[in-house]
């Protein structure tokens, strides 16, 4: 059943997390008068075009859609203008929107951003929050203003995170609960029944972009936050390591921390050593790697990637 009254948004998004948002709408029959996103990109050794989830969808569903690099050229500005809409809608668009885009609805620019603000601003908000080792997180709706998810607060919900939480099981449960919450902040700025909330600049942090640097496992740092990167690249871009004799890259995919092995342990073990059941000592504490990927290989426990030895005691880098 549809809850929302009759509406008509413009929706700035790119990648699949957005897709579910617009789907979403779609779905509940709210007019989608146009879609913007990222210019398509190009990939693979032929450097074929690739466009992006949403654009890719939005053309599918006959939705004007239009990539400018930058929301505040002038052509662009120019065909916006010309489309009435209710909301503007944002979700990881990748892009600042200009005050022309802001000030263009009937009601308000909102943004739908993964994470309890005004923790974790910018572009990886699901990831550093697992870093971090943070007990909780969720969802956040505000509305849009120059600065980079600066925006007062209109609703929010959040989550625990579980001990065994991915980056792949806080999307999922973002998207869960947020695709609601954006429907009810809608209904509410529709009535007028909604409360703007100014984020505390005391409580800013902000969650930079990942470097392709920091996917690969530093065995000297403590197992806790080794097992949290773990989970927090799982399963995009995928925390790895290799192996010393043969300088192969395994990608981990799951792990558990041991603060003391059950089986016996060499006088003096090397940092990124394994004896046995690929248990690694690491600064502070072991890791027991349980789900790996070797480089050209499938996903396989840890057993399997054993059986496949004939030492399983192995050095990694």
């Amino acid at each position: 059943m549809n809850d929302l009254p009759k509406i008509s948004v413009g929706f700035f998004g790119t990648p699949d997390f957005s897709l579910q948002f617009l789907k979403n709408l779609f779905q509940k029959e709210v007019e989608i008068k146009f879609v913007v996103s990222q210019p398509a990109t190009k990939s693979g050794r032929g450097k074929r075009i690739k466009l992006s989830a949403v654009e890719e969808w939005a053309i599918e569903k006959d939705i004007p859609t239009y990539t400018p690099k930058k929301t505040n050229e002038v052509d662009f500005l120019e065909m916006i203008k010309l489309i009435k809409v209710d909301f503007i809608i944002v979700v990881a668009y990748g892009n600042m929107v200009c005050d022309e885009i802001i000030n263009h609805p009937k009601y308000q620019t909102i943004n739908v951003h993964a994470s309890l603000l005004p923790k974790w601003r910018g572009a990886a908000p699901i990831q550093r929050s697992l870093i971090n080792g943070d007990q909780e997180t969720g969802v956040t709706i505000m509305k849009i203003v120059k600065k980079l998810d600066a925006g007062p607060i209109i609703s929010n919900v959040k989550f625990k995170i579980k001990d065994n939480d991915t980056a792949g099981k806080i999307y999922e449960r973002i998207i869960k609960l947020g695709n609601p919450l954006l429907t009810q902040t809608i209904l509410e700025i529709f009535k007028d029944e909604f409360v703007l909330t100014e984020q505390q600049d005391e409580d800013v942090s902000y969650a930079k972009k990942i470097e392709k640097s920091e996917t690969k496992i530093i065995w000297s740092e403590d197992a806790h936050l080794i097992d949290r990167k773990i989970r927090a690249f799982n399963p995009k871009p995928g925390a790895w390591t290799t192996i010393s004799l043969n300088k192969k890259r395994i990608k981990i995919n799951k792990s558990k921390v041991i603060s003391s092995p059950k089986f016996k342990l060499k006088p003096e073990m090397n940092v990124g050593e394994s004896l046995q059941s690929l248990v690694v000592k690491c600064g502070k504490n072991f890791l027991q790697i349980t789900e790996l990927q070797p480089e050209g290989k499938k996903k396989m426990t840890a057993t399997d990637f054993l059986n496949g030895l004939k030492n399983s005691h192995i050095l990694f880098d």
